[in-house]
């Protein structure tokens, strides 16, 4: 019986690269005219039954809906950058077939699914949509508002320890006057799962703490830069620190402080949300609470590819405890 080295031999390639192009590796980048000579020879040599074995196996053929924008700028949208490298990583480790797809293109989806991940904080009509194209019941959310968590399972991170957890870093730094900057929620998010709710609630629960304003506006750098510069353009007093609910708002809004010569954390401290990379491009690098979203792509391949296997239909959350990244933006007062 032919071997995989009888087929190296015969096509003029190494022994591994027989063997994935046979099992159809995603991961192999090789020509076409090398694949078809490895057919041939394996043909040849009489390997052809267990040729078409490999590729007649069952693939699980997942997919992955995300909004229309997020992966076109990757400052902007590190979150998702880094959910998505964890389900790459997990997929080609599987040996999943997937597609990235934008909810714009959800209607033009005709292959069979065997699973979905819906990656991104779409509202509930988007959410609805998204349901009625995609054939499976094997779902699993990636994001803050899950609205069917009995349909599908969840892959989430904690909103109020974020917050909590940035709030008791200022507080125990000697900050007391903290203004919060921040991009708008959808209008159907509960309170709940809003980071502004729950800076609210610190301030009330820590009455040392004092309300120094806040504003908000679209997510991103540019975003970022703007409520900042309203920030002044409004005469408003600096304060001893701005809770940010996500890195790149941060990022624009320290860009603003840097132009008008005012010293982070000198003049003012800064803690955000996320732990992506777009906080090592501020200077000083940005203290943030890292939701570990990299893992949270790989555990949500974990979840789908469990849920398809086993016929799970009992759905389950996976909520990931949050770190503090402390880097060069709180300056300790006292």
């Amino acid at each position: 019986m032919a071997t995989l080295l009888d087929i190296a031999q015969a096509a003029g390639v190494a022994k591994s690269t027989v063997s994935r192009v046979l099992r159809q590796d995603p991961t192999l980048s090789t020509s076409e005219e090398t694949r078809e000579k490895i057919f041939a020879a394996a043909h040849a040599l009489g390997y052809h039954m267990k040729q078409e074995k490999m590729l007649n196996q069952v693939t699980t053929n997942i997919m992955v809906v995300h909004k229309d924008t997020h992966f076109l700028n990757q400052i902007d949208n590190a979150f998702y950058f880094s959910v998505r490298s964890g389900i790459e990583e997990a997929c080609y480790k599987k040996k999943y077939k997937f597609m990235f797809t934008p909810f714009q293109f959800i209607g033009n989806i005709t292959e069979k699914t065997d699973g979905a991940l819906i990656v991104g904080n779409f509202d509930k009509a988007q959410v609805d949509v998204i349901l009625q194209r995609i054939k499976t019941p094997n779902l699993v959310f990636v994001g803050k508002v899950n609205y069917y968590p009995e349909k599908m399972d969840w892959i989430t991170y904690n909103i109020k320890d974020c917050v909590y957890k940035s709030m008791d870093y200022l507080r125990e730094n000697g900050h007391r006057k903290i203004a919060y900057l921040g991009g708008y929620d959808n209008q159907d998010t509960p309170p709940d799962f809003s980071k502004y709710h729950y800076f609210e609630q610190y301030l009330k629960e820590h009455p040392e703490m004092e309300f120094a304003g806040s504003l908000v506006g679209e997510h991103g750098v540019e975003s970022g830069y703007s409520l900042m510069n309203e920030w002044f353009l409004k005469k408003r007093e600096i304060p001893d620190a701005f809770f940010v609910s996500n890195d790149p708002i941060a990022v624009g809004a320290i860009k603003v402080l840097n132009e008008r010569y005012i010293s982070v954390p000198e003049n003012v401290s800064i803690v955000a949300v996320n732990g992506d990379s777009s906080g090592m491009l501020s200077f000083p690098a940005l203290t943030s609470i890292d939701v570990h979203t990299f893992e949270m792509g790989k555990e949500a391949v974990e979840v789908l590819g469990e849920r398809i296997q086993r016929k799970r239909t009992l759905a389950k959350k996976v909520e990931f405890c949050t770190s503090l990244i402390r880097r060069g933006t709180v300056k300790k007062l006292v």
